[in-house]
């Protein structure tokens, strides 16, 4: 059995081919367009969501000595020292949950001291500078997703670069005190941390510290280092 076409039925099919082909060669090139965008899309919004804070710190605070294993907390007043601090700060990682954070900070830390008996009284300001370098491994969060309260745990290492030590007795004038800056020979510090602060995206807004040390900053008293520190981050 022959099948036999006519002019118009191979007509009918050329157009179809036509249409056909055209149709492959016009739907191709978009759907690729669309998937190299939907992979750019994926990609922009991965390389967003693992940008990491990098910026600059600054605030205040207020220290003191102590003189024993307790938990002394400084607070602003006559009994502290108060100072200020500033440095930069980066997270190594950002999480929903979690992130990780290291700072490097010029600080400055001491107490503000009275020591009186039945006859004198001698006041004593130590002022201790340090560059200091703070790791917070563990920073906690709700996850929510534009503003993040935070807590945070940490430690950190000083190294002192300098110190002023003053005192005066009575009524008298302010004097360098080279014994009592003697005595604070120790230029190591190193200690924990316990933050709160807050998140605004993914970048701290400010915070509140309180930072123990646990070694002494003098080999012949135990005298350590206890600081609250404010900060802002920009």
């Amino acid at each position: 059995m022959k099948l036999q076409f006519s002019k118009t039925n191979i007509d009918q099919l050329t157009s179809s081919m036509k249409i056909l082909f055209t149709v492959f060669f016009l739907v191709t090139p978009l759907f690729i367009c669309a998937q190299i965008t939907r992979q750019d899309s994926i990609s922009i919004s991965k390389k967003k969501h693992s940008v990491n804070y990098l910026g600059f710190r600054f605030g205040g605070l207020a220290s003191s000595f102590s003189h024993k294993n307790d938990l002394l907390i400084p607070a602003p007043g006559k009994k502290s020292l108060p100072a200020w601090h500033a440095g930069v700060a980066m997270d190594l990682f950002t999480k929903t949950h979690y992130n990780a954070r290291v700072e490097l900070s010029y600080l400055n830390k001491g107490a503000k001291e009275t020591f009186t008996n039945d006859q004198i009284s001698i006041q004593s300001t130590n002022r201790l500078q340090y560059l200091q370098l703070t790791a917070l491994p563990l920073i906690i969060k709700p996850g929510y997703r534009k503003i993040n309260p935070y807590i945070a745990f940490g430690g950190y290492y000083a190294r002192r670069i300098g110190i002023k030590s003053k005192s005066k007795t009575g009524q008298g004038s302010w004097e360098n005190d080279p014994v009592t800056a003697e005595n604070l020979n120790v230029k190591n510090d190193f200690g924990y941390s316990v933050s709160a602060g807050v998140y605004f995206w993914k970048r701290p807004v400010f915070e509140l510290r309180y930072e123990a040390g646990l070694s002494s900053v003098s080999s012949s008293s135990g005298i350590k280092n206890r600081s609250v520190i404010l900060s802002f981050s920009i």
